[in-house]
């Protein structure tokens, strides 16, 4: 008789020097987790101190960890050790380091990746702040492809620098179209206050910016820029909390499973973005549709394209939220090009709110990654904590979220476990989530 062995797996992104680390779990029927035996299983590098009052940035990535679709390797990265993890996936679920891993990320602070058959691909970042000089012009962000040997050993391939000082949040490539993959590029660099401890200037002048590439992944797994394509302004008199003039921007890709759709989180609109790609890379803008939450982040289709889900950041205050949300939109059939918000459920909070660089109040733990589990009976999100400064003395708000998805997708609350019992340093803010199911005898 077959049974299904079901794991999680989280990275700590733990600042304190080599203790970055994968937390693995077994996944139960109600939602609840087990920790594996053997975690945590280090990384062999560091994670990112964002130690600000929440300024935006450093954090906003999705996939810094992700399972290769045999489910026999994981991948994550360091960011602040500027390397990658490769580990092998044990028939237990435990992690075991190829060897020679960690690999160069041929940049500075990896923060996404992606794969393409024996491809991967990384997105460096290059916003360190704890690397300044890098910041600050020694250094470009990156698109970076690697070939996965057989033993999972990293061999470099190629890099596309990134300009004009734009960093990127996400690399991805569509299950369904392995020969192109998209970048995300996200930067808000505003001393919003002018106290240095609270928000400073990362590089050497303030920028509010974004935009889109699309890649060409060629069978040597070298990387080619076919386009690079700004957001239209979909709503141009949009004020942006209290930022005037702020453009479109994008925080968030994800196509649909079978049709050549890529979803993008219009965050300066509260809007769900649709493009239309063929197998060059060519890009056209389908038109948005509102998001009912407050910044619209990381976007996450189900794989029989009916449901996509968005991670929206922060509460909406107008409507008396407290905390993050999550929205489920209707992506079936001809609403696939026009997509319905169908629901929008509210996170559990720990209840700490703060004054952030922005001079507004915010809750002290907001929403980041998130992934379904195979079957697709649960959406997982992880919430970080967000007030990484000295004053912030609560040691809550680093939660994993398991949400119950009913027969028609809509997600209720079925269990929160604060992963400080799990050994996640309080000071830190764990990131990415991957599922894994595998058949034992």
């Amino acid at each position: 008789m077959k049974v299904q062995d079901r794991y999680l797996y989280i990275q700590t992104n733990d600042i304190r020097e080599g203790q970055n680390a994968v937390l693995g779990y077994t996944r139960n029927d109600d939602g609840t987790l087990t920790p594996l035996p053997g975690n945590p299983f280090y990384t062999g590098g560091t994670g990112i101190n964002n130690d600000t009052h929440g300024k935006l940035g450093p954090h906003d990535n999705d996939t810094p960890l992700i399972v290769s679709p045999d489910g026999k390797r994981l991948f994550t990265v360091n960011t602040h050790s500027n390397t990658i993890a490769v580990f092998d996936i044990q028939s237990d679920g435990t992690l075991r380091h190829v060897k020679g891993s960690p690999f160069s990320s041929r940049g500075v602070a990896p923060n996404s990746l992606s794969l393409s058959g024996t491809t991967l691909l990384v997105s460096n970042r290059n916003e360190d702040y704890h690397q300044l000089e890098a910041l600050r012009g020694t250094a470009k962000a990156s698109y970076v492809s690697f070939t996965i040997e057989q033993d999972g050993t990293l061999r470099f391939v190629s890099k596309i620098d990134v300009e004009n000082s734009q960093k990127p949040t996400q690399v991805y490539v569509p299950s369904a179209y392995p020969d192109i993959a998209f970048g995300n590029d996200f930067q808000v660099d505003v001393d919003f206050d002018g106290e240095g401890t609270r928000s400073f200037l990362a590089g050497l002048k303030p920028s509010v910016q974004g935009q889109l590439h699309a890649f060409q992944v060629g069978r040597d797994g070298r990387l080619t820029e076919r386009r690079l394509v700004q957001l239209p302004e979909t709503n141009p008199g949009y004020k942006y909390k209290d930022m005037d003039g702020v453009p479109s921007m994008p925080l968030g890709i994800w196509a649909h499973p079978m049709e050549p759709l890529l979803y993008v989180g219009f965050v300066t609109r509260n809007e769900l973005g649709v493009y239309r790609f063929n197998k060059e890379g060519a890009m056209t803008f389908l038109g948005s549709v509102p998001n009912s939450g407050q910044d619209i982040c990381w976007v996450l289709p189900n794989k029989g394209g009916t449901r996509l889900y968005t991670i929206n950041n922060l509460p909406r205050t107008d409507k008396d939220e407290k905390a993050a949300t999550v929205s489920s939109y209707d992506i079936s059939g001809e609403r696939a090009v026009k997509p319905i918000e169908i629901s929008r459920l509210q996170l559990p909070h720990p209840g700490e709110w703060f004054i952030n660089n922005r001079m507004f109040s915010q809750p002290g733990s907001t929403a980041f990654q998130c992934a379904l589990s195979p079957d697709e009976t649960f959406l997982y999100v992880i919430c970080q904590r967000i007030n990484q400064t000295d004053e912030n003395k609560s040691e809550e708000g680093n939660i994993l979220h398991s949400l119950r998805l009913d027969d028609q997708g809509i997600p209720s609350i079925a269990h929160s476990r604060h992963l400080g019992q799990d050994g996640v340093y309080y000071r830190s803010r764990p990131q990415g989530v991957a599922t894994l199911d595998r058949e034992t005898r």
